[in-house]
């Protein structure tokens, strides 16, 4: 059993070469119902900062091989979703949309009043784009710019994209319910994302990266478990279809982008075909990386990158 020094991350060497950097500072707020979330800062403090978050079954340091590219030019502020991640477990409920919503709003907050006012882009996938779109169809703006990585906007009754992502999102769900939730250690978890259909286009590297970032080891028994088990996560795949989410935004008074995964091969993934609908019907600026899947910041870490620096130039913000 290998033991939690050396399977850390931060700042050593991971199995395929990732190397994390020790955070420059941390930021430990409790939002206003007690759950605990840790903000980490990395980068550049001159730079604009960025407030990056994951999706469901992540953690933010799961996204490195994407947000190591801002590191030189960007002041980094990550903080993982309640209950996942860096984050002690605090409750089973509330675990949902709404209440990420707010908890993004605490933090936006926190991160100004300890490191300062500063022009601030959220970069958000999935899960955390859910939530941060939630403020945004109701006209409330936190941030200077947004760039939402595939979120899973899920159609109206009556479009039949509805039903074939509300499928697949029952399918995560139910995997969700019955997830192992103990490990010898953060390679038996790797083993599993290898074999897992929806993760074979990952940059090598990081299955054995999300295990470490997803699990924490428990001194009692000696295991590896689940930050966030899986029943807990389970029904956010498919609470999104009930969220007032597909409706005509309140005229975006700032910069916002969606980056959907390749809506073009035929098996593309239901949530590339739902946001470029989306962004047509609402008029919301759009893009994709070709060759992705849903998991595309870890696919092509690169192309996103570029799209993220293109949307920041063509919009006046510079690093």
């Amino acid at each position: 059993m290998k033991s939690p020094s050396s399977s850390a991350t931060e700042g050593r060497q991971g199995t395929a070469g990732f190397v994390l950097p020790d955070p420059t500072a941390t930021l430990d707020l409790a939002m206003d119902d007690g759950a605990p979330i840790r903000v980490v800062r990395h980068g550049n403090p001159c730079g604009p900062r960025v407030v990056l978050s994951h999706g469901n079954g992540f953690a933010s340091d799961s996204y490195f091989p994407f947000w190591r590219h801002m590191l030189q030019r960007f002041d980094l502020a990550l903080f993982d979703v309640r209950n996942c991640g860096r984050n002690p477990f605090h409750a089973a409920e509330p675990h949902h949309y709404s209440r990420f919503a707010r908890d993004n709003a605490t933090v936006h907050r926190a991160v100004a009043n300890e490191w300062g006012e500063k022009t601030t882009i959220g970069v958000f996938h999935s899960m955390s784009a859910i939530a941060a779109l939630l403020a945004v169809v109701d006209g409330v703006w936190h941030w200077d710019a947004l760039v939402l990585f595939d979120p899973p906007v899920v159609p109206p009754e009556g479009n039949p994209l509805r039903t074939s992502l509300m499928v697949d999102g029952e399918s995560l769900r139910d995997a969700a319910l019955i997830r192992q939730n103990r490990f010898t250690d953060p390679d038996e978890l790797a083993d599993v994302f290898r074999l897992l259909h929806r993760f074979r286009r990952l940059r090598k590297g990081v299955a054995e990266l999300n295990a470490r970032s997803v699990l924490r080891f428990d001194s009692t028994s000696g295991e590896w478990l689940l930050r966030c088990p899986g029943p807990v996560e389970a029904g956010l795949y498919t609470e999104v279809a009930d969220l007032p989410i597909w409706r005509q935004p309140v005229p975006p008074a700032r910069p916002l982008l969606i980056v959907g995964s390749d809506p073009r091969p035929q098996d593309a993934p239901r949530t590339a075909l739902c946001c470029k609908l989306y962004c047509e019907t609402f008029g919301i600026g759009y893009a994709f990386v070709p060759d992705t899947s849903h998991l595309l910041q870890l696919e092509e870490p690169e192309q996103c990158f570029a799209l993220f620096e293109g949307f920041l130039t063509d919009n006046g913000i510079a690093a």
